[in-house]
């Protein structure tokens, strides 16, 4: 019994330690996103403004594609009334590469997802 607290102290310190390394690093990547997210959008309000291609509605979420100037971009925000043709813009987001929806079964190069956009018609 006198071996096992000193073995248990040892693997929880351990493990303590290695969560808070984990936790610093996954902090240090949401920090250097959100960095890159606003450098991007340059901090400047609707930085991002285009005509509305395509939509696909889900449970709780709506995804837009739109086109910015020869660039198609999308982005997913809570369920929003649009539909093609209208103008969208939004100024906070948050970029991922390589996203894998779920429910769509579809992996996105490139997405932005956004608190809330603006609809222009």
């Amino acid at each position: 019994m006198k071996i096992a607290l000193p073995l248990f102290t040892l693997f929880f310190s351990t493990l303590s330690l290695a969560a808070s390394s984990a936790a610093d690093k996954n902090m240090e990547g949401f920090q250097a996103a959100r960095q890159y997210t606003g450098e991007a959008m340059g901090d400047k309000g609707e930085s991002f403004s285009g005509k509305v291609t395509e939509v696909i509605d889900v449970q709780n979420y709506t995804y837009v594609q739109f086109s910015q100037g020869e660039n198609k971009v999308w982005l997913a925000t809570a369920k929003t009334p649009v539909k093609k043709g209208d103008v969208v813009s939004f100024a906070d987001g948050q970029s991922m590469h390589k996203f894998h929806s779920k429910s769509l079964n579809r992996t996105f190069d490139e997405i932005y997802f956004v608190n809330s956009i603006n609809v222009k018609r």
